[in-house]
């Protein structure tokens, strides 16, 4: 099956998004479907952007999907850090 998920956008929660949405690919993607990941506010993901996300520790909220079992610090108020795609201008 065909699938696009949404992800990102431009609201306070877009870290969570696309910590989710990337997820969200990657298992339906394991799951024999053929996924589309669309940031909201960027346009498709390509599949190096995406492994970038899961690389960078944009994850959910911690847990068995977490690598190291860690859960990443909350971004600060009014922003999103993930230096790498900071300065790589992959998040606004």
């Amino acid at each position: 099956m065909k699938i696009v998920v949404l992800m990102g956008g431009v609201s306070g929660e877009r870290a969570v998004s696309l910590a989710s949405g990337v997820q969200v690919a990657r298992g339906l993607r394991e799951a024999g479907h053929e996924v589309v990941a669309v940031d909201t506010s960027r346009g498709v993901l390509t599949p190096q952007e995406e492994a970038r996300l899961l690389e960078a520790g944009v994850m959910g909220a911690g847990g068995a999907g977490d690598p190291g079992g860690k859960t990443p610090a909350p971004p600060p108020a009014g922003g999103v850090t993930h230096p790498g795609l900071l300065a790589e201008g992959r998040l606004p």
